[in-house]
């Protein structure tokens, strides 16, 4: 009987709990619970900045026409200008962190929240098995190959056991029938691309575009 090789961490990101175990011709796939590493903290502290720019754009724009306007209209120059623009920098600055420290905050909670629920995932090139529990729900899943058409990451909502909706990163499993599973909430989004790169290689799926 071929011996099992364990990887703790290969291609996933310094920190993550993930754990894989490859045998001849499957993988065993576990995520346990735990609290979110600094690392991925990190990452999603980088991303609510990223987005929260993005997002204030339009206001930023917005608000700019109008300061430009005011400045024309009462015909301020010299000093007073210098002061002024100056102003107007320190407020895009804190409309952009104000943005992105809300955002940041909604990524966290949903980390938290996600981390708590594990799961188990075997698979082979025949079948896919799952079985997860926690505050998203427990489900036991045994899908065959051929039901299996695409797997990949996202960022989306799920309702957790208390009716609270929390936006999470997550792993999409999408049947043939148009159903979508979610699995993974709340992990890394390295994680997850790593994690979907195994289960696609092991499915002989094709690569998502």
């Amino acid at each position: 009987m071929p011996t099992p090789t364990l990887l703790n961490y290969d291609d996933l990101p310094p920190g993550s709990d993930i754990r894989r175990v490859y045998e001849e011709g499957a993988v065993r796939i576990t995520v346990p619970p735990g609290a979110a590493p600094p690392a991925a903290i990190s990452q999603a502290a980088h991303e609510a900045l990223a987005r929260g720019a993005k997002q204030s754009i339009p206001l930023l724009l917005l608000a700019g026409v109008v300061f430009y306007q005011g400045i024309r209209i009462n015909r301020i120059g010299g000093t007073p200008l210098v002061w002024a623009w100056a102003f107007f920098g320190v407020f895009c600055t804190a409309m952009v962190l104000l943005v992105a420290w809300v955002r940041y905050s909604e990524l966290l909670d949903g980390m938290r929240v996600g981390r708590r629920q594990m799961t188990v995932i075997a698979a082979t090139s025949q079948r896919l098995l799952v079985e997860t529990a926690g505050p998203f729900g427990a489900a036991e899943l045994d899908l065959p190959r051929d039901q299996v058409v695409r797997i990949g990451s996202e960022r989306g909502v799920l309702r957790d056991d208390r009716g609270q909706s929390r936006r999470v990163t997550m792993l999409s499993v999408t049947l043939t029938d148009g159903k979508v599973i979610c699995l993974l909430p709340g992990r890394d989004v390295r994680e997850l691309h790593s994690i979907a790169r195994t289960l696609r290689r092991t499915l002989d799926l094709a690569p998502v575009a």
